[in-house]
């Protein structure tokens, strides 16, 4: 027997993302089932969990026999150890992928050649979608999926452009050095890394403009996004994805964020792990159509986004999300049972004479302990620092104790990851209807309309 299908370059990069919906959909449902009955006789983690659930390989049609296979998460696949992946593919002959583990759990994928092609091509496209050419210098920020060996087309446009990565654990004035003396036209990784140089460039007051600029791995917040704009002269576009599966969903030029179609089956569940309506908010469940080695069928991540109701002129023909709103364990928990957004912070200081602090985050350990860690701007304003963490303590409510501690430097995870929110409990019993977000949503967000 060959290999199992994968698509080809043309139809990743071009083809693809003209084709009528009904098209990818009739192309969805057949490779759907022919995904599940590869799968049923190669890993023998989802036979296992098919059969206890009466799922008959047989008897599946496609999308609308989706929910009747279980859910596997990141807890489900490290359980299974090696019995997660095709015992026939020798693990010498595979590349692999590690988490970051900032979502609680690091894993392992592995994947065949020709498998990672089809994710590094979806990365490809989504920099030709947003205006990126081969021989634009690009500067790669953070990203461990960026440092790792590219295949020839990825290698051949690095080569090209004089792309380089920078290496985040560097010095920040080695950095900005490094920035201003390359002067790329666009720039691709971490969204905390390129935050980072985004603020210490407005905070010497000077502009970098760019081209591109694409983010991923970590939430686009809206003040963050702002700060980009404001750094780099262009709108970043990001890049919504999991190292395990690829790219999930990428803004266009519109601002509008694409579903993967071809690649992924995204589907958005209550907390009983019902499907929801498009335009309601729940969590994400993704189903790769190309992994055959180490599938992730009906995966469960802990994000919470929403498919859209929207359409888009952009001339690509894929289904929109709605930005995600961020991860399960990003929504701290009150003594009350609501859920306060990270948004809410990013808010403390609209109201005070000026922002006290360069850097934050907040810690919270137990429903009723909170630490939000800062590191001073100077010259520092104690009265504004003061008013922010009242509101704080009024929103949590007189049953939280809510502490204010000053740091030298708020690092980034071994990733590049910038974590503004670290909870270590998950409020799992709360549904998503009651959780509490500050400020304006379309300002939160940014704007998902503009052109350009």
């Amino acid at each position: 027997m060959g290999h199992p299908y994968t698509p080809r370059i043309l139809d990743l990069l071009v083809a693809d993302v003209r084709r009528p919906p009904e098209w990818i959909a009739w192309r969805t449902d057949r490779q759907l089932c022919y995904l599940v009955r590869h799968v049923w006789s190669h890993v023998p983690l989802y036979r296992h969990l098919w059969s206890a659930a009466g799922v008959s390989p047989d008897l599946f049609a496609g999308r609308r026999s989706l929910p009747g296979l279980p859910f596997v998460d990141k807890v489900t696949i490290v359980a299974a150890g090696a019995e997660a992946r095709d015992p026939q593919a020798p693990l010498r002959s595979l590349r692999s992928m590690t988490t970051s583990g900032t979502s609680g759990r690091s894993i392992t994928t592995y994947f065949t050649l020709r498998e990672m092609r089809v994710l590094r091509r979806s990365i490809l496209r989504h920099l030709l979608a947003v205006g990126a050419r081969p021989r634009d210098r690009f500067l790669t920020v953070a990203s461990a999926w960026l440092r790792e060996q590219k295949g020839v087309v990825m290698r051949l446009l690095t080569r090209l452009s004089g792309t380089r990565h920078l290496d985040i654990r560097a010095p920040l004035d080695e950095q900005i050095n490094t920035l201003l003396s390359l002067r790329p036209k666009g720039l691709i990784g971490q969204t905390g890394g390129i935050y980072i140089l985004a603020r210490e460039l407005c905070r010497r007051g000077q502009t970098l403009p760019m081209k591109t600029v694409i983010t991923t791995g970590t939430t686009l917040l809206g003040d963050i996004r702002q700060m980009m704009v404001d750094a780099f002269a262009v709108q970043p576009r990001d890049l919504y994805g999991a190292v395990e599966l690829g790219p999930i969903s990428w803004q266009c030029r519109r601002g509008n964020y694409h579903v993967d179609a071809d690649r992924v089956v995204v589907e958005i569940v209550d907390d009983a792990g019902r499907r929801l309506p498009d335009g309601e908010r729940g969590h994400v469940v993704v189903t790769s159509l190309y992994q055959y080695t180490m599938p992730l069928i009906r995966y469960r991540l802990q994000d919470i986004a929403a498919l859209s109701l929207r359409s888009c002129d952009c001339g690509c023909r894929f289904p929109l999300m709605e930005p995600v709103q961020g991860r399960v364990n990003d929504f701290l928990a009150t003594p009350t049972g609501d859920l306060v957004s990270p948004h809410f912070f990013f808010h403390l200081f609209d109201q005070t004479p000026t922002n006290p602090v360069k850097d934050w985050r907040v810690v919270q350990d137990d429903v009723k302990h909170l630490v939000y860690e800062y590191v001073p701007l100077k010259p520092f304003c104690e009265r504004s620092l003061s008013a922010g963490v009242d509101l704080i303590r009024r929103r949590f409510g007189p049953d939280c104790d809510v502490q204010s501690r000053m740091v030298n430097d708020l690092p980034l995870t071994p990733a590049g990851k910038r974590r503004c929110i670290v909870s270590k409990l998950r409020p799992a019993t709360m549904g998503f209807d009651r959780v509490w977000i500050g400020g304006d949503a379309d300002a939160q967000n940014g704007d998902v309309t503009r052109s350009h």
